[in-house]
């Protein structure tokens, strides 16, 4: 019976060496956007906004929570197993014992036309231990969500958007990941303007490329605020995405501003669109059949020597 230990031993340390025993993969985005102040020359009538704040969160896809919708500025955050989230704490749960994912968004303050500003934020992160696979989004939408109708009475008349942004982005797999196993973050932001007929007309996605718009003019675009992160088994990670040279505060110009070509007189419409993604799949090995056998093999052993000694 002096064997056992020794079975024993090397069939728990051949499953625990075998591939894949246990897999990781992480994702987290968030984006803040404010000091948000729109501006016209002259001649605009503000209408009504609609605002949306929506979270969603799957794990694994056939398992999702949702919350907000239209007419919502804060919703509540859609989580799974991650009990200890609170409300637009915008906190990080990485290196939990758990798989977990989390969506979150809120309009904190906002505005129209002039002073005071709008802020909104987007946050959204997840985790998987094991074969699983999880999504979740945080928005402040557009498209008759975070919108709002306005009037140009006078010929020439242009509007000016300005804001500051502080996104991040990181995303990683686990050593254990195989080939198959992916983690991505994304943020997205954008512009435009709809006139009566439906032609969009002003198109703005900032992407840190001077000049990257439709209908206006590009005053500042500090950094992408279109991007993502994605971690795959030839490049796990981790991946990090933080600008730092958009010094919030900066009221006057902000690290953002563009500025639309002259509007004729009608009825138009403002979109804004921001969105957070996750996107995570982790695929792991199961122990050799080998391996599991000599365990059981060995703990066998061990209830029958137990046995004898009962005996």
């Amino acid at each position: 019976m002096k064997k056992l230990p020794v079975i024993l031993a090397a069939a728990l340390a051949t499953a625990a060496a075998s591939p894949g025993a246990r897999a990781d993969a992480f994702a987290r985005s968030y984006n803040n956007v404010t000091n948000f102040v729109i501006t016209a020359s002259a001649g605009v009538t503000f209408g009504d906004t609609v605002d949306n704040s929506s979270a969603t969160a799957c794990l694994p896809n056939d398992h999702c929570v949702s919350n907000g919708g239209a007419g919502i500025p804060d919703t509540l955050p859609s989580q799974i197993n991650w009990p200890g989230y609170v409300n637009n704490s915008y906190a990080t749960n990485e290196g939990a014992p758990y798989s977990y994912i989390v969506a979150d968004a809120s309009i904190d303050s906002h505005q129209v036309y002039g002073a005071p500003f709008t802020q909104a934020r987007n946050f959204t992160e997840g985790q998987l231990l094991g074969n699983s696979t999880g999504n979740s989004t945080a928005g402040n939408s557009s498209a008759s969500e975070f919108s709002t109708s306005f009037v140009v009475g006078e010929p020439g008349t242009t509007i000016n958007f300005r804001f500051d942004a502080d996104p991040y982005l990181k995303s990683y797999l686990g050593a254990n990941a195989l080939s198959g196993s992916q983690a991505e973050g994304s943020l997205s932001l954008n512009f435009n303007i709809i006139d009566s007929d439906g032609n969009q007309i002003f198109n703005w996605v900032p992407d840190g490329v001077s000049g990257s718009l439709i209908g206006g003019i590009e005053n500042a675009d500090a950094f992408s605020l279109n991007t993502s992160l994605t971690a795959l088994t030839g490049n796990p990670g981790p991946l990090v995405y933080n600008p730092q040279n958009c010094a919030i505060g900066s009221l006057a110009t902000g690290c953002f501003n563009a500025t639309t070509d002259p509007l004729a007189p009608g009825v138009y419409s403002l979109n804004l669109s921001m969105r957070e993604n996750v996107y995570l799949q982790s695929v792991t090995a199961v122990p050799e059949p080998a391996s599991v056998a000599m365990l059981l093999a060995g703990l066998g052993m061990m209830g029958t020597m137990v046995w004898r000694r009962k005996r």
